[in-house]
């Protein structure tokens, strides 16, 4: 059956689930969501611009903006009750990847879309009935390698479901033609980055412990990045590591791990960086709440960081900082939303 055909019918489908939740009540009195900025904002390859998702009663929308701060742009908008997530620039930034989430009767799903920047016009990566959490482009910008779950599980409260069982593939996009890089079904798998010459594919996950790893795309051989034996996390259990990033040159991955607990025993995560030895372990921010998703600036000096500042709170407040590697710098990039 072909794409179209199967997407066709698969909406017909969901169609029907959302009327019935609408008319049911399901929708029309559901609580209100987070408003504000999303996570994961990504730099275009110049570093000029940050494209970022900004959250409306829980729904998501792409937006660009100078990466120093100031109007912000609509880029791309849901038509249905759907969120836009986890954009990706291609080398040239030209096109865009990211990830179309939405859910029905509490089964999430996750389509993989391609935006190109010139022609302005979306298509589709896979049919719509997958669960692709993330995807990057190689350095040619002919392949992408992503990640997506293949099975589901009920969760513990009742409330829906998560995907789970992770691997990594690789599309062809001359092609289309995709094969699967891991056999390992992770719990959970997130970070994707792949180093400039495209030797290594980077990324966290969880299977019992949070690790991050790099694997050969030529051996498959995968190693464990651990921080030197001198650092000390200040998690329970030792390092939470997440959110990797590499540095422009390959050298360095920025993270995020616990470094501290307020008075109430939340844990306060800050932003790390090491040399992908696991050596030299530095910490660059200090702002004592739930700081994530660092991305390098080109000039590898600077990094972009997330700020959760209600991070134990029911909705999250999102801040978007600029910083130097060393930690010395810090500015807040202050983006203003078009008015509706």
């Amino acid at each position: 059956m072909s794409l179209k055909k199967k997407n066709t019918i698969f909406l017909s489908i969901v169609a029907v689930a959302f009327a019935l939740l609408y008319w049911t009540g399901t929708f029309a009195k559901g609580p209100i969501q987070h408003t504000g900025l999303g996570r994961s904002p990504v730099l275009s390859p110049d570093g000029k611009e940050l494209l970022f998702p900004y959250d409306k009663n829980g729904e998501s929308a792409l937006y660009t903006a100078p990466a120093s701060g100031g109007k912000a742009e609509l880029l791309l908008e849901p038509k249905t009750m759907d969120s836009y997530v986890h954009p990706a620039y291609s080398p040239d930034g030209t096109k865009l990847l990211y990830i179309k989430e939405y859910k029905v009767e509490g089964k999430p799903y996750n389509q993989l879309m391609m935006y190109d920047m010139l022609k302005k016009k979306s298509q589709p990566l896979q049919d719509i009935d997958h669960y692709i959490s993330e995807a990057v482009f190689g350095p040619d910008g002919k392949q992408v390698y992503y990640t997506e779950a293949k099975s589901y599980q009920n969760n513990t409260n009742g409330d829906g479901m998560f995907a789970k069982d992770f691997d990594i593939y690789q599309m062809n996009l001359d092609t289309y033609e995709t094969k699967q890089l891991t056999k390992r079904k992770l719990f959970s798998l997130s970070g994707l980055q792949m180093t400039s010459e495209g030797k290594y594919l980077l990324f966290s996950l969880y299977n019992g412990e949070n690790l991050v790893q790099r694997m050969n795309l030529e051996t498959k051989k995968v190693e464990t990045i651990t921080p030197e034996p001198e650092y000390k996390s200040a998690a329970q259990d030792g390092p939470n590591i997440g959110s990797p990033a590499l540095s422009p040159d390959g050298t360095r991955i920025a993270f995020s791990d616990v470094a501290s607990k307020n008075d109430r025993g939340t844990y306060q995560y800050e932003v790390f960086t090491m040399k992908v030895s696991g050596e030299n372990v530095q910490q660059v921010t200090k702002f004592k709440e739930h700081v994530t998703e660092p991305v390098f600036f080109p000039n590898g000096k600077e990094l972009l960081v997330t700020v959760d500042q209600n991070f134990a709170g029911r909705r999250p407040d999102y801040e978007y900082w600029r910083i130097s590697t060393d930690g010395k710098d810090r500015k807040e990039i202050i983006i203003e939303l078009p008015e509706e």
